[in-house]
C-alpha cells in the first residue's frame, strides 16, 4: 500500500518526468539541426578511415560506464579531444560509437536486452555526443586558425593552451547537456570538481596528441594504456576526489558549527545574525566581491564564538570588576584562535578578521593596536556593524537607544574608534 506522501511526491515529480523527455527531444532536434546546417567534411584517405576504424573499436571495447568522474569522465574527455584534434570531424562517429557502447553496457548491467538499447536515454547520448563533438570541432577550428598567424617559434608553446582548451570545450558542453538534465530531475550537481576534472583531461589530452604526433596510433595506445591511465591519472584525480570531499566536509563543518552557535543565549544568536546583516549591506556597497562577500558573512556569524572560551559569569556578568572586564575583551582575540586551530575547517583569513574586530581606527583597540588601513576592511566593518546594533538592542550591558542616537554615537566615534568611510556609509544606509 503507498503511503499518503508517496502519491503526493509522484504528483510533484511527474513534471520532472515530461520534461525530462521534452529535453531529450529538443537535445536530438539541436543535434540534427547542427548536422543539417555544418555537414561534416570527412577526410576519406584509407590510412585515415584504417586509423578511425581502429579507434573505434578500441573505444568500444575499453570504455565502460562508471559513475565516478575520475574514473570515467576524465579518460572520455581526453580522449574525445584527442580524436578532435587527430582526426576532425570524424570525432562525430568516434563520440556516436563510444555513447553507444556506454550505453549498451548500462543495458547489460540493467539485465536489459537489445531492444532496450532503442530508447530516450540513448536518443539523448547520441545527442550530447554530437553536440560536445562540435564544440571540440569548432574550438579546434578557431585554434588552428589562430595557431597560423603564430609565429613558428612560437607554435609548440601556443599549442598547449589550444589542446586545453579543445579538452574544455568537450567537458563544458557535456556539462552543461547532463547538468542541465541532472537539475530537471532533482540532482545535485559539483561543478567546481567538473570543471578540475576538465582542466587535468586537457592536459592528459595534449599528452597524447603530443605522443600521436611523435609515435603514432600505437604509441598512443600504450601511453593511454599503460602509462597515463593506470598510474598518472588516476594519481591526480585521486587527489582531486579527496580535494573535493575535503571541500565538502568543510562546508558541513561550518554549518554544524553554525547551528551549534543557535545553541547559545538567543540574544547572542540574534546579536550575531544583526551583525551579519549589516556587515553584509556594508560589504555589498563597498563593491566586495561575493566570494569575500561569503568570508564576511561567515567572519561576522562567527565573530562572537570566542567568549565560548569565558566563564560564563564574566560572559553575563553587569557588575563585573576591571579584571574581569579586561578578560572578558579577550573574546576577539580568542575567536581569531579558534579558528586558526580549526585551519582544516574554516578559511584562516577569517581568524584574523575575527580577531581584530575590537582594533580602533586611531591605534588604541585591542589586542595588537593596530590603526587606519592595518586593520583588514572586514574587521573594520564588522566593528561599526556591531556597535551600530548594540546600540539600539542594548546587547551587552549597553544603554539602549534609537536609530539616530545610534548613528551619533557612531559618528563621535569615526576617525578614533571606527573607519570613518564606512560610519558616513552605514549612515546613508539606513539613515
Amino acid at each position: 500500500m503507498a503511503l499518503a506522501g508517496d502519491h503526493a511526491r509522484s504528483g510533484r515529480d511527474s513534471w520532472r518526468v515530461v520534461a525530462s523527455q521534452v529535453y531529450a527531444y529538443a537535445l536530438a532536434g539541436f543535434a540534427i539541426f547542427l548536422i543539417a546546417i555544418f555537414p561534416p567534411k570527412f577526410d576519406l584517405r584509407l590510412s585515415t578511415v584504417v586509423q578511425v576504424i581502429i579507434v573505434a573499436a578500441f573505444l568500444a571495447g575499453m570504455e565502460r560506464a562508471s559513475r565516478t568522474p575520475a574514473s570515467n569522465v576524465a579518460p572520455l574527455t581526453a580522449l574525445m579531444a584527442t580524436s578532435g584534434v587527430v582526426f576532425g570531424p570524424w570525432l562525430l562517429v568516434l563520440a556516436s560509437v563510444t555513447g553507444l557502447a556506454i550505453r549498451w553496457r548500462i543495458v547489460r548491467a540493467e539485465g536489459g536486452r537489445w531492444s532496450d538499447l532503442f530508447a530516450l536515454k540513448t536518443m539523448m547520448q547520441l545527442a550530447n555526443a554530437i553536440i560536445a563533438s562540435y564544440a571540440v570541432i569548432a574550438t579546434w577550428a578557431g585554434m588552428t586558425r589562430m595557431l597560423d598567424r603564430v609565429p613558428h617559434s612560437l607554435v609548440v608553446f601556443a599549442t598547449f593552451p589550444a589542446i586545453l582548451l579543445v579538452g574544455l570545450a568537450w567537458q563544458t558542453a557535456n556539462n552543461l547537456v547532463v547538468n542541465f538534465y541532472f537539475m530537471i530531475n532533482g540532482r545535485s550537481v559539483a561543478l567546481t570538481q567538473m570543471l578540475r576534472i576538465g582542466i587535468i583531461a586537457s592536459i592528459y589530452a595534449y599528452l597524447l596528441v603530443g605522443m600521436y604526433s611523435f609515435g603514432g596510433l600505437l604509441a598512443t595506445t600504450i601511453f593511454y594504456v599503460v602509462v597515463a591511465q593506470i598510474r598518472v591519472l588516476q594519481d591526480v584525480l585521486g587527489i582531486t576526489t579527496s580535494l573535493h570531499k575535503l571541500e565538502n566536509a568543510q562546508t558541513q563543518a561550518q554549518g554544524l558549527t553554525r547551528d551549534l552557535l543557535r545553541l547559545t543565549d538567543t540574544e547572542d544568536v540574534e546579536f550575531s545574525s544583526e551583525v551579519q546583516n549589516i556587515s553584509q549591506m556594508l560589504g555589498r556597497r563597498l563593491g566586495m566581491s561575493k566570494a569575500d562577500l561569503n568570508l564576511l558573512d561567515l567572519a561576522a556569524q562567527l565573530h562572537e564564538m570566542g567568549k565560548s572560551r569565558l566563564p560564563a559569569r564574566i560572559r553575563s556578568g553587569q557588575t563585573l570588576n576591571p579584571r574581569e572586564i579586561a578578560q572578558k575583551a579577550t573574546y576577539p582575540r580568542w575567536g581569531g584562535l579558534m579558528v586558526r586551530a580549526a585551519d582544516a575547517l574554516f578559511p584562516p583569513v577569517i581568524a584574523d578578521w575575527i580577531e581584530f574586530h575590537s582594533e580602533h581606527f586611531d591605534g588604541s583597540g585591542y589586542p595588537r593596536g593596530l590603526r587606519g588601513e592595518d586593520i583588514p576592511l572586514a574587521s573594520r566593518i564588522i566593528a561599526v556593524a556591531r556597535d551600530y546594533v548594540r546600540y539600539l538592542t542594548g546587547y551587552d550591558s549597553t544603554e539602549k537607544v534609537g536609530k539616530e542616537k545610534a548613528l551619533a554615537l557612531l559618528r563621535a566615534g569615526s576617525g578614533t574608534l571606527y573607519d570613518p568611510r564606512l560610519v558616513t556609509l552605514l549612515c546613508e544606509l539606513v539613515g
